[in-house]
């Protein structure tokens, strides 16, 4: 088993491959969408076939290393467009496809709610009146939330839910399947995962003292939410620079932790 509470700059797979069967309560991440965007060490340009290969693959790892009991929170869009590598997909159930042919059983869907969510702009708003092809197209993202083989779990003593009227307001807000959540806007890489999901799915999905795996760590956002809400946490990331400052980021959190 790999160190806990680190995260190690290299390929997931690879890093998976290390680590134990049976041995993750918990996988929250949100891969690269192969849209184009511009990683320092990550081909966001595949063509759609040789990205779905590779989504097997680290599902699989991932499948392999969560407990009986482990569960999956995946942040994806809805829908993609690969363009001339394999055009518009319904990328949220080409993912359950293929989760359900490695053998995660369903546990749900939450729809995310962003204040101000990207637009890609597709039609010629000139061209209402005569729009032969208009371009249908919705910016929202989803978390497919899913287990292994028992998603009922042995109940601990929770350290976070309480009989406060605020605490049973979140707990309602979190299993009614619709998030809002704030954008992550400081740019810290080229794709910024908001803190608010990683919080909202260890808050449901999750107990203290349990081990996170985030396979695609980037900036360390998962990492410094387990770290507020005492989980232990592995992650990979295979840029060094997002290492870097994933790094930077967890010291800072753990510093501010102990001064709590």
């Amino acid at each position: 088993m790999l160190e806990l509470n680190k995260i190690y700059n290299m390929d997931c797979i690879d890093g998976m491959k290390q680590i134990e069967d049976n041995s993750i309560d918990l996988v929250i991440t949100s891969p690269p969408y192969n849209v184009g965007v511009k990683y320092d060490s990550w081909d966001d340009l595949k063509q759609s076939s040789d990205y779905f290969d590779f989504a097997k693959k680290w599902l699989t790892e991932v499948y392999r290393i969560l407990k009986p009991t482990g569960r999956i929170a995946l942040n994806i869009p809805y829908e993609v467009n690969f363009l001339n590598r394999g055009g518009r997909i319904f990328f949220a159930s080409e993912y359950w496809r293929i989760m359900q042919q490695i053998g995660y059983k369903w546990a749900g869907l939450v729809d995310l709610h962003e204040a101000q969510p990207q637009r890609v702009k597709r039609t010629v708003w000139g061209s209402y009146l005569s729009a032969s092809a208009p371009y249908i197209y919705n910016p929202k993202e989803c978390v497919i939330i899913a287990y292994k083989e028992t998603w009922k779990r042995k109940i601990k003593k929770s350290y976070f839910w309480d009989k406060t009227d605020s605490k049973k307001k979140e707990f309602i807000e979190l299993v009614f399947g619709i998030w809002k959540y704030k954008a992550e806007t400081k740019g810290l890489t080229e794709a910024n995962f908001s803190e608010d999901l990683p919080l909202k799915a260890l808050k449901i999905l999750s107990d203290e003292g349990d081990i996170v795996l985030d396979p695609f760590m980037g900036s360390g956002t998962t990492a410094v939410a387990c770290i507020k809400l005492k989980r232990n946490f592995i992650g990979f990331e295979i840029s060094k620079e997002y290492c870097d400052i994933a790094n930077k980021r967890i010291a800072d959190a753990q510093a501010q932790k102990l001064g709590d």
